[in-house]
């Protein structure tokens, strides 16, 4: 197979305007994302206390999941039924518009119980428009580059994701810390009207997938829905892989979403001194803590995007896995022996670092080849909804898990959270390794 260059890639003019949509839009996205959870964490602890904070926030998560996962399947039949360039561009004008409303009402108010309630309405929406751009949009990739150039063109798509998760961490730590969460939501609400604005360009033949004739209805986005699942089920070594993400992703999520900003904020926070605390915030601390998985994900969405495509990648997908959730027992470990006091404060944040970044060369190692495995199997003309049963199944749990460690952290402790992650991501990689008909992937 001819090598492809990194020029020629880039001439095509619908690549090229999807990554700078992305480019302006995850930077934004990033930024806010970061910003979000602490802030829920930290004004949930102001009105309701630390216990209640943990819940207040493992709800906030747990709602924006299960939103998604029940109107995805219904954005993925709607990716396939309509044109995909339209749904991404109206849905970034909504969640633009809605953070900007949001970002006037925090700014004429401070009764802090009222902001939690609106802060909720608009995770609602956000996740509503999610649902139905994120099956338009990893569908829409197979439709404006060619076969050969699908490997480098996902691999640059995600390691300018990581990218941009760098500039927009880097960024929020920098924002929150000195402006403050107000310009968080302002440069978030316009990351998405840029995007949206150049998204608008993008052209592509979508009556190759829609069928016009065929008039949408509640009975027919429901069998639709089953036709992907019945696809994705016949196609056995995809299955399983699946089925072994929604493992990991119910134990392994909380770590990052529910336990890194406990920590932040009721670990490094209550800290009377930490490594380089004189110009280094908690929230840049955050920032670089997080930092760490994309500047090591860039590093292998990179090299990956140089490689050529191989025939089978079974055996590569189950070394990554395992030697992920192997730097997640030591990052583990790592936060255990802290809270224990058999390590302090500053040997937490370097261990914190080192683990995390060294978790995110394996993620990608798997996600970038299984994302390429599924793009070249799967038909262009069900990529939509069977993607988007693909995101259902593999993030299912995500929203049970967050909620599950919520109320362990309040009930129990941040140690048994660990203790949880690390034994039940265990159990379900030695599954995966012993699984046969993912081998030939």
């Amino acid at each position: 197979m001819d090598k492809i260059s990194k020029t020629q890639i880039f001439k095509n003019k619908n690549f090229s305007l999807l990554f700078a949509g992305v480019l302006v839009s995850n930077i934004a996205h990033v930024l806010f994302n970061f910003a979000i959870s602490l802030y829920v964490l930290r004004i949930a602890n102001e009105a309701y206390g630390v216990s209640r904070a943990a819940l207040i926030q493992a709800l906030y998560l747990a709602i924006s999941g299960i939103t998604l996962l029940i109107l995805m399947p219904l954005g993925g039949v709607l990716a396939d039924k309509f044109n995909k360039v339209r749904t991404m561009y109206i849905t970034d004008y909504i969640r633009g518009i809605t953070i900007g409303i949001v970002a006037l009402v925090m700014l004429f108010t401070d009764q802090v119980s009222f902001i939690i309630y609106v802060l909720f309405a608009m995770n609602i929406i956000l996740s509503i428009n999610s649902a139905l751009f994120n099956p338009a949009s990893s569908s829409l990739l197979r439709f404006i580059v060619k076969d050969e150039e699908l490997q480098q063109a996902s691999g640059y798509m995600q390691g300018s994701q990581n990218l941009q998760n760098i500039i927009g961490l880097i960024l929020g730590g920098i924002v929150f810390a000195v402006f403050g969460i107000f310009w968080i939501f302002v440069i978030n609400a316009l990351g998405y009207m840029i995007s949206a604005v150049s998204e608008m360009f993008i052209s592509y033949d979508h009556k190759t997938h829609a069928d016009e004739d065929e008039k949408m209805s509640l009975s027919l986005v429901f069998s639709d829905i089953k036709v992907g699942v019945k696809y994705l089920y016949n196609q056995k070594a995809i299955f399983a892989t699946i089925l072994m993400a929604l493992g990991i992703n119910f134990f392994f999520s909380p770590l990052f979403s529910n336990a890194i900003p406990y920590f932040i904020e009721f670990g490094l926070g209550n800290e009377p001194s930490y490594l380089f605390m004189n110009f280094l915030s908690i929230e840049t601390w955050y920032s670089i803590i997080s930092v760490a998985f994309s500047l090591s994900s860039i590093i292998m969405a990179l090299y990956l995007s140089s490689q050529k495509t191989k025939q089978r990648y079974g055996k590569q997908l189950k070394i990554a896995i395992t030697l992920a959730i192997t730097m997640t027992t030591l990052m583990a470990s790592v936060m255990v022996m802290y809270y224990i006091g058999l390590i302090d404060i500053n040997l937490a944040l370097i261990g914190l670092f080192v683990t995390i970044f060294m978790t995110g060369f394996m993620t990608m190692a798997f996600n970038i080849p299984l994302n390429m495995i599924i793009q070249r199997n799967v038909d262009p003309r069900q990529l939509g909804k069977v993607g988007s049963v693909i995101s259902v199944l593999s993030q299912a749990l995500i929203p049970i898990g967050a909620m599950l460690a919520g109320i362990i952290i309040s009930q129990l402790s941040i140690i048994y959270l660990y203790v949880f992650s690390v034994l039940g991501s265990w159990l379900v990689v030695i599954w995966y390794i012993k699984n046969k008909p993912s081998s030939t992937l």
